[in-house]
């Protein structure tokens, strides 16, 4: 239960009581959670950095080192407590001697870098991910003689702390949407309470009350399909529907509001050009495989490794699959054997949502496709039995390439749920909204009116 709890997102990290006692204060007014280290030498660190970290604020002389061993050890102390794989983070240097000479002998003072830079050049220089992931700002800690009496100081780091935190909006802005994820979630728990609340007997401890309401909530999203081993995947589905519901509701009055401006600004073409709709594409509309969660999941796509197995066990070889994709006639188009040799079969999963978290599905259905270079993309038929989708930047080789996937209607076949055949490797997942959207169209591929009269 513990480790569930564990993800403070404001750290502070000093060792003088004098220091960091009225900072903490300060945070704790503004109704921010936080954890102290004090990073002094044999101090015990976290096991693991704090995944969900995104304000630190950092003294630089720690355990009483100076110059480069201070730098040193207060990047160390960061690598600890910062996760590098997580971000972005911002980064307060609050120290009394942020611009002060480093205290480099070899070089006069005014060409010494301050103690901030060389704490910052040997954090990344330990850490080299953290130049993707940090923002760095500075906070003036005035000397003890210069400080003012406690609450005036107090408040004065809770307005320094708002400025700071108003100069980054674009940060702030997923900041924003982090905390709507998360009172979403807390919102989900209190809708529960409640109707455990309202429906139990009053001397029922809570535990037990809630109890009836989850059974009740999984067994009806999951109908005939509850096991033990897919009852936590139904009760999921419940609260992503309920959570999902409070973000939209949320939508319309939320802290992003304040970014609208910004936001709303047009960008150059060169801009446009640098981040690439493929590279947006391939986060927007996919995400990883999870073979654990199901075998065969819808939106799942496929690679076939084996093509004389996929061959023989769905009636069709890849050649005709291609020569169907291709568009123009193969036997007459010189760039079909350039199509044929550059092109890749793959298969996608397209059951229903709703027959596959209800259990109603016998087995998967799966609909063969091709991955082009995004090159060959005009190459790609176009005609009513087969549907493109757009670029997207695959992630899977290096360096990444832009590809295409065009699937045909006349190609869908049937596998055993339990387990996937061999030939087949899943890769990745298109989102919901672009499965959708192909499945819907193969249904009206399927469904279409052809016949003769006399």
């Amino acid at each position: 239960m513990i480790p569930r709890l564990a993800s403070p997102s404001v750290c502070v990290i000093d060792d003088e009581e004098q220091d960091y006692g009225p900072i903490l204060d300060a945070l704790m007014t503004l109704g921010l959670g936080c954890v102290h280290v004090r990073g002094r030498n044999g101090d015990r660190l976290p096991p693991q950095p704090f995944e969900a970290l995104r304000l630190v604020f950092t003294d630089l002389h720690l355990s009483g080192h100076v110059g480069k061993d201070a730098a040193s050890h207060t990047a160390n102390v960061v690598r600890k407590v910062v996760s590098a794989a997580n971000g972005p983070v911002l980064i307060v240097i609050w120290s009394k001697y942020a611009g002060d000479p480093a205290g480099d002998v070899g070089l006069p003072p005014e060409d010494q870098p301050t103690e901030a830079d060389l704490f910052k050049a040997e954090l990344l220089s330990a850490e080299p991910r953290f130049k993707a992931r940090l923002v760095f700002a500075e906070m003036a800690k005035p000397k003890l003689p210069d400080r003012p009496a406690a609450e005036e100081w107090i408040r004065a780091l809770q307005l320094e702390i708002e400025n700071i935190l108003k100069q980054i909006g674009a940060v702030e802005v997923l900041w924003a949407w982090e905390t709507l994820a998360r009172d979403a979630g807390i919102e989900v728990s209190e809708t529960i309470t409640k109707l455990a609340e309202a429906a139990g007997d009053d001397d029922m401890p809570l535990g037990e009350k809630l109890k009836p309401v989850l059974k009740l909530l999984t067994q009806q999203q999951g109908g005939p399909d509850i096991s033990t081993a897919t009852a936590p995947r139904h009760l999921l589905g419940v609260f992503s529907q309920i959570g999902l519901h409070v973000l939209e509701a949320a939508s319309s009055s939320s802290s992003l509001d304040a970014h609208g401006g910004w936001l709303a600004e047009k960008l150059d073409d060169t801009t446009r050009r640098k981040h690439r709709s493929s590279k947006l594409n391939a986060v927007l509309l996919t995400s990883p495989a999870t073979p654990a969660f199901a075998a065969f999941m819808p939106g799942t796509v496929y690679d076939v490794v084996d093509p004389q197995a996929f061959s023989a066990a769905t009636g069709f070889s890849t050649e005709k699959l291609q020569r169907d994709c291709f568009d123009a006639d193969p036997d007459k188009s010189p760039a079909f054997a350039d199509f044929k040799a550059r092109t890749k079969p793959v298969v996608l999963e397209i059951t229903p949502a709703c027959d596959f978290h209800q259990g109603h599905r016998r087995c998967a259905a799966l609909l063969a496709g091709l991955e082009y270079p995004i090159d060959l993309q005009k190459r790609a038929s176009s005609k009513d039995s087969c549907k493109t989708t757009p670029a997207f930047e695959n992630r899977d080789v290096a360096p990444p390439v832009d590809v295409g996937f065009v699937f045909c209607g006349r190609y869908r076949f049937t596998a055993l749920l339990d387990q996937p055949p061999a030939w087949l490797r899943p890769r990745f997942r298109f989102r919901d909204i672009l499965t959708t959207d192909i499945r819907n169209w193969y249904s009206g591929q399927a469904s279409r009116v052809g016949y003769l009269s006399f």
